[in-house]
């Protein structure tokens, strides 16, 4: 996850002609930490990149160098141009298995979680009212605790929920887990 943000978060920050005490103030941190986050000496939680990427009024991936219009029209993405998105954890890696989602209505993400791996360490996520999410696990297992409520999904199950439901998930079992992410309209 570190790879671009940090040159990348700076120069939105100047864009948007904003000090790092005022980022700092929309996203809810310190200054000193978006300093971290700037010099790559820090990496950002999930839900620290959404509350970065709303105080910078852009989507997440725009943190990782996509812009706005720049895909119209791609519909193909080859395994080995996809972009990967490594957690603060270390046990987590996301991939991007689409590009230019911002015309579209779903964004798909495929998750390869090892044991121990944890979707976020702060809080549980939450999404826009009115986003759905779907998930299914290809490989191993993964407990789910949303709106409360804790679920063990294992190899072929599924959940689709409303986004703006509370959740989180972590690997708790002994293998990797491979689990699909979909939402829609895309969140990152």
């Amino acid at each position: 996850m570190q790879g671009r943000i940090p040159g990348r978060l700076k120069e939105l920050r100047k864009q948007k002609k904003l000090t790092l005490e005022q980022l700092a103030q929309k996203a809810g941190c310190t200054k000193s930490y978006i300093s971290q986050l700037e010099k790559g000496t820090s990496a950002p939680s999930l839900s620290m990149l959404s509350h970065l990427a709303d105080a910078l009024e852009i989507r997440v991936v725009q943190l990782f160098g996509e812009e706005l219009g720049e895909a119209q029209g791609n519909w193909y993405l080859k395994k080995d141009d996809r972009r990967t998105i490594h957690y603060p954890d270390g046990k987590v890696t996301s991939l991007l298995l689409t590009k230019g989602v911002f015309q579209k209505k779903m964004q798909p993400l495929l998750s390869i979680i090892e044991p121990g791996g944890i979707c976020n360490d702060s809080e549980n996520i939450t999404h826009a009212k009115g986003s759905e999410e779907f998930v299914w696990v290809l490989k191993g297992e993964i407990d789910f605790e949303i709106g409360g409520k804790n679920i063990c999904l294992h190899e072929g199950d599924t959940l689709y929920f409303d986004g703006d439901t509370s959740h989180q998930w972590v690997n708790n079992g002994n293998k990797t887990a491979e689990v699909l992410f979909v939402w829609t309209p895309p969140v990152w």
